[in-house]
């Protein structure tokens, strides 16, 4: 892990209908002792996919990149799928991570897609118009200005995964015990539906922290207002900072 006065290392980790290119405020102009990274999850923003649809593949994935990059010690963002993802990772190697951001995250016990509302997920990728209105929705107070980036990057999303995403988190669960002691911040948004407040505050709990919920922000919290999710994250490094310095040196 690094210490105080070196710069950590951010990896941001995207949701569903998403790219890296949500992360393109926090890039630009990163909090101070941050450097950030967002890749392209497979199959994502017309990136390449193989293999099985879940989880624990993209889990798989990122580390591996993460070894590829020579990252040691990062603290993972994961937003809503990007946090199953992240979540997935720190379970299975908590001793490698600084820490942890979920922004809107599933929660650790998988998100459950009603039936009903599968062959609305295939028609979004026929249907332009209902493409928008269900990204511009997951931005109550405010589109970012790169939306049509990101309506772009969603419509390019693998066929395979409009429903296949859907189905992997509704699979997924993760035990809290092995995240016991890792460095965790939960935000959500107060006018988020898909990932409630109150099932930001239930993460939060059962990860033995508390929850922050942003006020009139939505799902998309971190493109509707990069400043406050900067001054979090400031905050968590602070938070960081202190936590490493009270271990014991051996």
């Amino acid at each position: 892990m690094s210490d105080g006065g070196m710069t950590r290392t951010l990896v941001a980790l995207h949701g569903n209908f998403a790219s890296a290119r949500w992360w393109v405020d926090l890039l630009a102009d990163p909090p101070a002792g941050w450097r950030v990274l967002a890749p392209d999850l497979p199959g994502f923003a017309g990136t390449p996919h193989k293999g099985e649809i879940s989880i624990g593949s993209y889990a798989d994935w990122v580390q591996d990149w993460l070894r590829a990059q020579g990252i040691e010690g990062p603290v993972l963002l994961g937003h809503s799928l990007g946090g199953a993802v992240a979540l997935e990772v720190a379970a299975r190697e908590p001793q490698a991570l600084s820490g942890l951001v979920l922004a809107a995250s599933a929660p650790l016990g998988g998100l459950v897609t009603p039936e009903e509302n599968y062959p609305v997920l295939e028609l979004l990728r026929t249907t332009p118009p209902l493409m928008e209105a269900s990204l511009g929705a997951l931005f109550p107070s405010r589109r970012p200005a790169n939306f049509a980036d990101l309506l772009a990057d969603g419509a390019n999303m693998a066929v395979t995964h409009y429903s296949g995403n859907a189905r992997a988190l509704a699979a997924w669960r993760v035990d809290a015990a092995p995240l016991a002691g890792l460095p965790t911040l939960v935000l959500g948004g107060e006018l988020d539906p898909l990932i409630t407040p109150d099932m930001v505050r239930a993460q939060a709990t059962a990860l033995g922290t508390a929850a922050t919920i942003l006020p009139g922000r939505g799902h998309g919290f971190p493109q509707e207002d990069p400043a406050a999710f900067r001054a979090l994250l400031d905050g968590f490094r602070a938070l960081l900072d202190g936590f490493l310095s009270s271990l014991p040196i051996s």
